[in-house]
């Protein structure tokens, strides 16, 4: 009998740790085991350019976790991939040996183009959706990744900025509004100069947790449901009037909403985050999907 091949994907996120087990069966890719945890690795990385102690135990606790969990499934083959926290630190690599001693597991920092890339690799499922032009938005913790993509001409452009829904507070106490609000402008144009074109028949995908909690708020949900979310379609207008709802809600009524929660402060800085994007760039309808950088890493290690 043929042996299954079974697979982790584990991304240390800036926010937090998340790991898929997925085995290739004859029918396909079936999901075995998904495992998230806050670790907000990335908090207070603004200030010094170093994690604080608290964070790193958290992280490392949280792998080993993992670690476990990969050798309970007998999991053969697994990539562990770290994104904007370890592009900021000072001393990225003595994190990675810290995962390497405490975990057992061999860590990889990638470039903000290639999470760009595997996110958009992630989202094949709605590649289809895209007539002409498509933009991917991910909204993370430590930054905001934009992949563009032309798919008449096969041409993938990712920009991305780091200010992300943990780290933004933090940034603008540091260099304040205006600081903040240029490094912004600057960004959208120089994205604007590269994907210029009319926007016709243009669908943005939002790969992001601050776009599935809008379309989570927008349906009213009373317990956040994510098969109720994924692939789902809203246009700008219902979009932005979400915001607009979010934003008169009082921190309680945040706190105390199925799909908002205690962390409300981060879908905050998302919307501020997304709505200066939807300044710049035009999204008439905007896709929801949960689908991102480990689907990626699933669907590039099963080609």
């Amino acid at each position: 009998m043929k042996k299954k091949k079974i697979f982790a994907a584990i991304d240390i996120g800036s926010y937090n740790c998340r790991l898929t087990i997925v085995e290739k069966t004859v029918n396909g890719i079936r999901i075995v085991q998904n495992f998230s945890r806050e670790t907000n690795l990335i908090k207070e990385i603004s200030y010094s350019n170093e994690f604080k102690y608290e964070n790193i135990r958290k992280t490392l606790n949280c792998l080993y976790e993992i670690s476990k969990k990969i050798a309970d499934f007998k999991v053969q083959d697994y990539r562990c991939i770290a994104t904007e926290a370890c592009r900021q630190v000072i001393n990225p690599d003595f994190f990675l040996l810290q995962v390497k001693k405490k975990t057992g597991l061999l860590a990889e920092i990638i470039s903000s183009s290639e999470e760009s890339r595997l996110s958009f690799d992630g989202c094949s499922k709605y590649h289809d959706k895209i007539k002409k032009f498509g933009l991917i938005i991910d909204i993370g913790g430590g930054s905001t990744e934009l992949t563009y993509f032309d798919k008449k001409n096969d041409k993938l452009i990712s920009k991305s900025i780091s200010f992300g829904v943990v780290n933004l507070s933090e940034k603008i106490n540091l260099f304040g509004i205006e600081y903040i609000n240029k490094k912004f402008n600057n960004f959208f144009l120089d994205i604007k100069k590269q994907i210029s074109q009319n926007f016709t028949d243009y669908l943005v995908i939002g790969s992001c947790s601050t776009i599935t909690s809008i379309f989570a708020v927008n349906k009213g949900l009373k317990r956040y449901l994510p098969r109720l979310i994924e692939g789902e379609i809203l246009n700008l207008d219902s979009v932005l009037e979400t915001c607009s709802l979010i934003k008169t809600m009082t921190i309680t009524d945040k706190k105390t909403h199925p799909c908002i929660g205690k962390n409300y402060f981060l879908l905050d800085n998302g919307i501020l985050i997304l709505k200066k994007i939807l300044e710049y760039i035009p999204a008439y309808k905007i896709l929801a999907t949960h689908y991102g950088l480990r689907q990626g890493l699933i669907n590039e290690y099963f080609k």
